[in-house]
């Protein structure tokens, strides 16, 4: 599922650029449609009439309701102004009638006026951590969903690895440390923003923004080696995005590391090994407004 990092992390890192990225982003879209269109068809209801897809980035969620749920309203939230241009010309090119619309989930106020009835089912993608306050970002959520409605979030599981533990290149552990310079980016967003993780599970946050029937989805990724084809483009497109935006908070020697082993015109490019795999753990909750 993707995640939408829209933040300024410090003095040192550049904000994202959605614009730059929006071509990535409708990529990434295309290649996770069928996964999304699966997830839709276990989330969705017949009788849903308003459904939304928060924090949308190129918004596979909403187009994939849209074609599961053919007569309902479909709106794709954001608050990034590129990202809802993607989905305009996403929906123009496939003729689907999904809505775009700005708002942030810090911004109760706009998320009412965007929905202007309450909603049926609310799907955000790894996008309540990055909120100011995720506790009332759930709990604005939770208000716009009509009695009966459900609020379903991507939050948790784990990052994906691809590497062996050692790839020959830099020091032993070179994936983990990415992953660990992930983290310290998000806690180093939190503090710019004067945002507090919290200090308990997303199941106990949704009871707390007042749901009910709070399930726990998780699924397996776990593609053994080699990877090849649209599986291994993925693979070396995560590794580069991810190194852009933690770079910051790595060593100079991995970074170097990586820039060896994502150089396709070098020796040590990750493009030709025969060792790369997949394994993660996307996690998803759902919750129903009593």
């Amino acid at each position: 599922m993707a995640a939408h990092h829209g933040h300024r992390h410090d003095d040192h890192s550049a904000a994202f650029d959605f614009a730059e990225a929006a071509p990535r982003f409708k990529e990434r879209a295309a290649a996770e449609a069928a996964e999304y269109r699966r997830l839709a068809e276990r989330l969705a209801d017949p009788a849903d009439h308003l459904v939304a897809d928060i924090g949308c980035g190129a918004a596979s969620m909403a187009f994939a309701l849209a074609e599961t749920l053919p007569e309902a309203q479909v709106v794709a939230v954001d608050a990034e102004p590129a990202m809802l241009d993607l989905v305009r010309e996403r929906a123009a090119e496939t003729g689907t009638g999904v809505r775009a619309a700005q708002a942030s989930v810090d911004d109760p106020e706009a998320l009412a006026a965007v929905f202007g009835a309450p909603a049926d089912l609310l799907w955000a993608g790894h996008v309540i951590h990055h909120a100011a306050d995720p506790q009332a970002a759930l709990g604005n959520l939770a208000d716009m969903l009509a009695r009966g409605g459900r609020l379903a979030i991507g939050e948790g599981g784990t990052a994906p690895q691809y590497l062996p533990w050692h790839v020959g290149v830099g020091r032993p552990g070179l994936e983990l440390r990415l992953i660990e310079a992930g983290s310290r980016r998000l806690e180093g967003e939190g503090a710019e923003h004067g945002s507090t993780p919290l200090p308990y599970g997303w199941n106990l946050a949704l009871e707390r923004a007042g749901l009910t029937e709070v399930r726990e989805v998780n699924e397996l990724d776990a593609t053994p080696a080699p990877l090849d084809g649209t599986a291994l483009t993925h693979a070396l497109e995560s590794l580069q995005t991810r190194v852009e935006w933690f770079e910051h908070y790595l060593s100079d020697d991995d970074k170097a590391a990586w820039a060896r082993l994502l150089d396709a015109d070098g020796p040590d490019w990750l493009g030709r090994r025969r060792d790369l795999h997949h394994l993660s753990i996307d996690t998803y909750f759902i919750a129903v407004k009593p």
